[in-house]
């Protein structure tokens, strides 16, 4: 049994329980900052893979890519990387008679000449092992594009990805269209930047400003103060 004075009761005040509440508010508070710091990030970097080929019928050959560099959301000016991995799912398996399976990788902007590329090499390459080569089934590719002579505005840059058995072209496909945008910061204005008149003008202006200052000399000299004659 219990005796008296084995518990000690402690008032609790409002200004106790505002401070209480209060705490526990803050602590919520850092708690969802510190979610949507590692969430909302994700949510918006995050890319759409998308499946281009066809799996069956005549010469298979089907790949998804996931782009990274460009998007829509940035705006490039001088340089833009060009950034995406891509995987085979599906492609041909060749016999030695047949010659080496390669893939071919370019791109174009605004339907001007393609640019051929090579994928970069990684720790993470997952190779098809053929008689005559490695083929590389997850390319990964990481490039910076110069972009200083693209005019502002929106653009589009197409993907081209092709496979070769031997001399002979397998299959070829290129992407959707990826928008991006160009805007090149507003040149500083140089000094040869000056019109031939607004050089004129100023001159004239510095001539005047300089004849004005000789004839008030020549005035204070021919009259000066009462003060100052001997």
């Amino acid at each position: 049994m219990f005796s008296q004075g084995t518990f000690t009761k402690t008032p609790f005040s409002v200004n106790h329980l505002v401070l209480c509440g209060a705490a526990v508010l803050k602590k919520t508070a850092l708690a969802v900052i510190l979610v949507l710091t590692f969430i909302v990030p994700s949510v918006a970097n995050a890319q759409t893979t998308t499946h281009y080929g066809r799996d069956s019928g005549i010469n298979p050959a089907a790949f998804d890519i996931t782009i990274y560099s460009p998007n829509n959301h940035t705006t490039y000016a001088e340089a833009m990387l060009l950034n995406f991995n891509m995987t085979w799912t599906t492609y041909p398996l060749v016999h030695t008679i047949e010659g080496p399976l390669n893939g071919g990788y370019s791109y174009t902007i605004d339907n001007n000449p393609p640019v051929t590329i090579t994928s970069n090499q990684s720790a993470g390459d997952v190779f098809y092992v053929t008689p005559s080569n490695n083929f590389t089934i997850n390319p990964y590719f990481s490039y910076i594009v110069d972009v200083s002579t693209i005019a502002n505005g929106n653009h589009d840059i197409v993907l081209k990805a092709t496979l070769f058995v031997g001399s002979y072209q397998y299959f070829n496909e290129s992407t959707s269209p990826i928008v991006f945008s160009i805007q090149h910061p507003q040149p500083t204005p140089t000094p040869e930047d000056v019109s031939p008149m607004l050089f004129a003008g100023l001159v004239i202006v510095a001539i005047v400003a300089m004849a004005g200052l000789g004839l008030l000399v020549y005035l204070k000299k021919r009259h000066p103060k009462t003060g100052d004659r001997t």
